[in-house]
């Protein structure tokens, strides 16, 4: 039988090399930031932000692994590029603790996102950036993916399932090809001039409400559409 302090030892040897498999979340190199298959996983702790000039790279098979409190905030071009055979994953280093998730801000290009795994993040975002969605899972997130003021983004083959708040648009306009909205607590979230070109019919079984059009609502009640959402959007989904 170990004695204590050998049992500490033991189980700090064992997580130290756990870590040492990990890779830090790399900086910008001449404008790029490069997530290579060889290097991962990588971890990230804290929060990250791009500039409109970085752009954000990640070859098939990576997995990136959040601490609690990170974030991954993009301003430039966006390429994240997985295969069916080898998706890349952004979920939790934890799986009992979520992370911030990741935002896409650029104005500049429209993003590229194909074969990817969102797990475990508080709330994904697009805003004010055009861009597709090809093959993407946003699996078991408080808000899988919040849209707000897009010309036009296209989901295609996508799923959501296990989010609290699957889908939310504001002001956005989205073609949706394929795309399956299951197995959520809350649906389709229909905000201030969203439109969802989609098959409704694959918005289905979420526990709480298929589709929430809020704008008909209050239309209907001669009210308008307060933009401060963010804050009442559980309380009256």
């Amino acid at each position: 039988m170990l004695r204590p302090y050998k049992f500490l030892s033991v189980t700090l040897l064992l997580i130290a090399s756990a870590l040492a498999g990990e890779m830090p979340f790399p900086q910008p190199e001449k404008g790029v930031v490069r997530l290579l298959t060889k290097d991962s996983p990588y971890i990230l702790e804290q929060g990250v932000m791009f500039s409109s000039t970085d752009t954000f790279l990640v070859e098939p098979g990576v997995t990136v692994l959040m601490g609690e409190y990170a974030k991954i905030m993009l301003r430039g071009p966006v390429r994240i590029q997985g295969t069916p055979e080898k998706p890349i994953t952004f979920r939790s280093a934890d799986s009992s603790e979520s992370w911030n998730g990741i935002h896409f801000v650029s104005s500049s290009k429209p993003f590229e996102v194909r074969n990817l795994v969102v797990e475990n993040a508080f709330r994904n975002t697009v805003f004010r950036t055009d861009g597709i969605f090809d093959k993407v899972k946003f699996v078991n997130n408080y808000y899988g993916l919040w849209v707000d003021e897009v010309s036009q983004m296209y989901l295609t083959d996508c799923e959501f399932s296990r989010n609290r708040f699957a889908l939310s648009l504001r002001a956005a306009n989205v073609t949706a090809n394929n795309t399956t909205v299951a197995n959520n607590v809350y649906g389709l979230y229909l905000e201030a001039e969203a439109k969802y070109n989609g098959d409704m019919a694959l918005v289905t079984n979420n526990l709480e409400a298929d589709v929430r059009n809020e704008s008909q609502e209050l239309v209907d009640k001669g009210r308008r559409v307060s933009r401060n959402i963010w804050h009442r959007v559980e309380a009256r989904f």
